[in-house]
Order: structure tokens, then sequence, then C-alpha cells
């Protein structure tokens, strides 16, 4: 037998290149991840921010900025993102999440996207989680899996959920 790829046989993937989160805020959310997560973009523009994650990019997309195909002399960018109407749902959540002092908090609108970053130990998930309470992000949950790992998870300005978990928690990871 041959190691040859087919259209049936299509070789493996190996990881998750990009995860794609959109935000309200490119700018405010940028600045967030940076001192939230400590890292540094490598791209920056007003549609898109990108973070390296080791083999992992994490990018931020301006909401209502990725609704038309990008032509370049190489390609074509698909649009991508919510809808138009699911956009004009989450704005105008967003312009009237105030309310009056003593009305009960408006549930607001998001897409609570969810990813995991990973970290070796679960000694390190808990040095994270002093780092975050130090930082004031709030702390939504913690986590003990049965294989080990520890997870802790925290929302965005966007409230996205966001997991830093450790080695245990998979038995692939």
């Amino acid at each position: 037998m041959t190691s040859t790829t087919t259209a049936t046989n299509p070789p493996p993937l190996t990881h998750i290149l990009e995860t794609c989160l959109y935000v309200q805020d490119i700018a405010a959310s940028v600045k967030f991840y940076q001192e939230t997560l400590n890292i540094a973009p490598f791209l920056e523009s007003p549609r898109v921010t990108a973070f390296s994650l080791g083999t992992t990019t994490l990018l931020l997309f301006e909401l209502g900025q990725t609704g038309e195909d990008i032509h370049t002399p190489s390609g074509t960018i698909p649009l991508h993102g919510p809808t138009a109407e699911l956009l004009a749902s989450l704005r105008h959540s967003h312009s009237h999440s105030s309310v009056e002092k003593g009305e009960e908090e408006e549930q607001r609108q998001s897409l609570r996207q969810h990813f995991c970053l990973a970290v070796q130990s679960p000694e390190q998930v808990e040095q994270w989680e002093k780092h975050l309470r130090a930082q004031g992000v709030q702390v939504l949950s913690r986590m003990g899996w049965e294989r080990g790992g520890k997870s802790v998870y925290f929302e965005d300005l966007d409230g996205h959920v966001v997991e830093i978990a450790s080695k245990g928690v998979w038995p692939h990871y």
C-alpha cells in the first residue's frame, strides 16, 4: 500500500491554526488581551489583530468588518462572521444595555464563543488564576478534571468565555 493522498483519503489534520473572535471594539479588546494574557500582536489593522500562541493564531475581528470577500492577486478570503441580522441585533443589544440604577440589568446578547488556551500543569493554571484576579478579571469558574487536569474560566470584554487548561483535560492532552 502506498502513502499517496487521494480525495477519499486526505492527509491527517495536525491542529487548529487559527481561532477567531468577533469583538465590538477592537482597540479595547486588543488592550484587554495584551494586558490579561501578556501577549503582543504580530498584526494589527482596523479590521483584524492577530496574536501568536505557539502554533496557533488568535484573531480578533472587528464586528461588521468581515462581511465582504477580500480579493487579492493570490486568491480570495471569503466573507465570514455574523449575518447582518445578527450583527444588528448584537449592536442594538449593546446600545441598550445600560439601565437606570435600581433596575435589573438587561441580559445583553453576546456570541459567547469559547476557546481554551493550554498550559503544562495544574500549578500553572493556579498561577494564571492568581494573575487574572490581580488584573481585576472576574473568574467565572474553576474545574478539576478526572484525568488530573485543571481549568480556569473567565470572560473577555465581549462575553466570550476563555479557558486556560492544563494537561489532563483530554485523553490527548
